[in-house]
C-alpha cells in the first residue's frame, strides 16, 4: 500500500508496531483458549476461534480477544456491539493518520500500524466478523456512585449526540458508548482532552470532542465514565434533560 507524505513521518514507528503485533499473534497462538463471554451457546459458536473468519483471527484477536472482549493488559477495548459504520470510520481514521498520530498514544500507534497493513476487503471482512459477535455491556459503576448528578450531566451535555441509550448516532458520527470498557472510555476522554485524539486538521467530529473534553477535570471524566456503565445497564437519562 502506498503511503502519503503525511504517513512517512510515522512510518518507522508504525512498522515497529507491526513487528510487535506479529509477536503478540505468535504468543496468543501458544496460549490456552480464553473463556467465552456470557452469551448464548449459538452466538459463541458463531465467533469461536475455530470458526472465525481469517482476517479477524489473524490481525485482531491477539489484542481484542477471540470474542472481541478486549484485553486490559494491552489497553485494547471491547469492540463487540460497535456498528459497522463506526468500525470502518475509525479504521479509515487510523489509516489516514487522524488517529494514532500522537507519539504518546502507543495503543493508537499500534492500531495505525495494523490498519495500514489491511486493504479495504480485509477491513470489510474484519468488521463483518465483529458485527456478528455477542454484545458485552460496559461495566456498571461502583457502589456509592452519584447516579443522580451523573445522569443530569449526561442528559444535558452528551445525550443530544450520543442519544438517550448511549448507542450513538450515525447522522452525528457519534460513537456508541455502552459496549466499551470503562478503562478505555476514560483513556479516550483523556486523549481528547490532551489532543492525543481528535486534533488533526479535517477531523470535525474529533474537534468537537476535543472542545468538550478540554473542559473536564479528572473527577468529571470519572463521573461520565461511571454513568455510561449505568446507562449500559438500563438507566434512563431522559427525565433529567432540561427543557
Amino acid at each position: 500500500m502506498k503511503l502519503s507524505k503525511r504517513d512517512g513521518s510515522l512510518g518507522t514507528v508504525a512498522f515497529r508496531w507491526v513487528g510487535l503485533f506479529a509477536v503478540l499473534l505468535i504468543l496468543a497462538s501458544c496460549s490456552g483458549p480464553e473463556a467465552p463471554p456470557d452469551s448464548s451457546e449459538d452466538a459463541v459458536a458463531e465467533v469461536d476461534a475455530g470458526h472465525a473468519p481469517g482476517v479477524y483471527a489473524q490481525f485482531c484477536a491477539a489484542c481484542h480477544g477471540e470474542f472481541g472482549e478486549g484485553r486490559e493488559e494491552l489497553h485494547s477495548p471491547s469492540i463487540t456491539g460497535l456498528p459497522a459504520w463506526y468500525l470502518e470510520e475509525q479504521l479509515r481514521k487510523f489509516r489516514a493518520g487522524q488517529r494514532g498520530f500522537h507519539p504518546d498514544d502507543l495503543p493508537g500507534q499500534q492500531m495505525r500500524a495494523v490498519s495500514i497493513a489491511l486493504d479495504d476487503e480485509q477491513i470489510a471482512e474484519a468488521v463483518a466478523s465483529i458485527a456478528a459477535m455477542p454484545t458485552r455491556p460496559t461495566e456498571p459503576p461502583s457502589p456509592g456512585f452519584d447516579l443522580e448528578h451523573a445522569r443530569y450531566r449526561y442528559a444535558n451535555e452528551c445525550m443530544e449526540c450520543h442519544r438517550y441509550n448511549g448507542m450513538g448516532e450515525v447522522a452525528f458520527r457519534s460513537a456508541p458508548l455502552v459496549t466499551l470498557n470503562r478503562s478505555y472510555l476514560r483513556r479516550q476522554l483523556e486523549n481528547y482532552r490532551s489532543g492525543r485524539r481528535g486534533a488533526t486538521p479535517g477531523d470535525l467530529y474529533g474537534a468537537k470532542m476535543v472542545e468538550i473534553a478540554g473542559r473536564l477535570d479528572d473527577d468529571e471524566i470519572a463521573l461520565f465514565v461511571g454513568y455510561l456503565g449505568a446507562l449500559a445497564h438500563g438507566d434512563d437519562p431522559r427525565p433529567a434533560r432540561e427543557r
